[in-house]
């Protein structure tokens, strides 16, 4: 079964002038690698942010995605910085880690926007009512925005990073 790809159009022209080779060398570098955004700590941070993620059925905790819709809000501001990059790496006028660079940074800005937006739906009254102290989610919310961050990693690494 043939693995599905997805490509994105730069649009980028050659025209006769331009080596090919370099051209198609440039390009080769931006294939080798991807910017993740996410989260960076210990296990029980990674917890805190699966639930924030994707709610808690057992416990009447709803879905709190702030990572899934940072990209889809984030989307249409990274291809039009990657539109652009593409176009400078193929002139020579820029390297690939700047663009990458540029992605990490506008794709943790609209990350870190999207978190401080997302505080509905609360905590339920009753599971509220069952916590003590500060084991309620939003006591490590501050804890939760602060690791997030972006690195570039190569495109064939999928799953967790060690």
């Amino acid at each position: 079964m043939a693995r599905r790809r997805r490509a994105t159009s730069a649009r980028v022209q050659v025209s006769g002038e331009d080596n090919l080779q370099i051209l198609a060398d440039r390009m080769r570098a931006l294939t080798e690698k991807r910017v993740a955004v996410g989260i960076q700590g210990d296990e029980e941070l990674a917890v805190i942010a699966i639930v924030h993620e994707f709610g808690s059925a057992a416990k009447g905790i709803p879905e709190r995605s702030f990572i899934r819709t940072g990209k889809i809000k984030s989307r249409a501001t990274l291809n039009k910085i990657a539109k652009a990059g593409v176009t400078e790496i193929a002139y020579g006028r820029k390297q690939p880690r700047q663009l990458y660079q540029e992605i990490g940074v506008a794709g943790l800005e609209k990350t870190i926007a999207n978190f401080e937006r997302i505080k509905q739906p609360p905590l339920s009254p009753i599971y509220a009512s069952h916590k003590q102290g500060r084991k309620l989610l939003q006591a490590d919310e501050m804890r939760l925005r602060d690791a997030l961050n972006w690195s570039v990693i190569d495109r064939a690494h999928r799953g967790r990073r060690r």
